[in-house]
């Protein structure tokens, strides 16, 4: 690796009278004497990237910005079929009905009937209310943090779901 830093090279022995500094020495196209350039960014100004920051800043944009940020979260995503909502909600985890962040906790029918989930209403309060490392999907899931961050599903979303991990569960 090449430094750019300025260096001296020793002319003799420490000890001896003589100067230890020959003279500057040419660093990465410069005099080491001189000062470094500055380099001119492209686009923006710095005056008008504060006045950005600062329109970004005022009250009013950030209640604005914040009212987007919550009705967004309670926002209900259509999906054509359960399979669809599995793969963008559950399969992340429960990829291939495993279970990557709780090893006893898959959708195989072997682990569902020893954990008690072996119905389609037990399939529902676990998705609609979360248990242990599972947060919960359904609308009015509480303690909040029990739940998901993101959009929370319909109990007509939950019921699909439900129905179709137990068929999975089962082929």
């Amino acid at each position: 690796m090449i430094s750019l830093a300025p260096t001296t090279k020793p002319t003799a022995r420490p000890g001896t009278g003589r100067s230890n500094r020959c003279g500057p020495v040419v660093a990465a196209g410069r005099v080491a004497s001189e000062a470094p350039r500055t380099r001119r960014t492209r686009g923006a100004t710095p005056v008008a990237v504060q006045s950005a920051a600062r329109q970004l800043a005022s009250p009013s944009s950030a209640a604005a910005i914040l009212a987007i940020a919550l009705d967004a979260s309670a926002v209900q995503p259509s999906f054509a079929s359960s399979e669809e909502l599995f793969t963008r909600t559950c399969a992340g985890c429960h990829a291939a009905g495993g279970n990557i962040v709780q090893a006893g906790a898959t959708l195989f029918p072997a682990d569902l009937t020893r954990n008690g989930v072996n119905d389609a209403d037990a399939v529902y309060d676990i998705i609609y209310g979360g248990k242990g490392k599972m947060p919960g999907y359904g609308e009015g899931c509480a303690p909040k943090g029990q739940c998901t961050f993101g959009a929370r599903l319909s109990d007509e979303d939950v019921r699909g779901l439900a129905g179709y991990v137990l068929e999975i569960g089962r082929a």
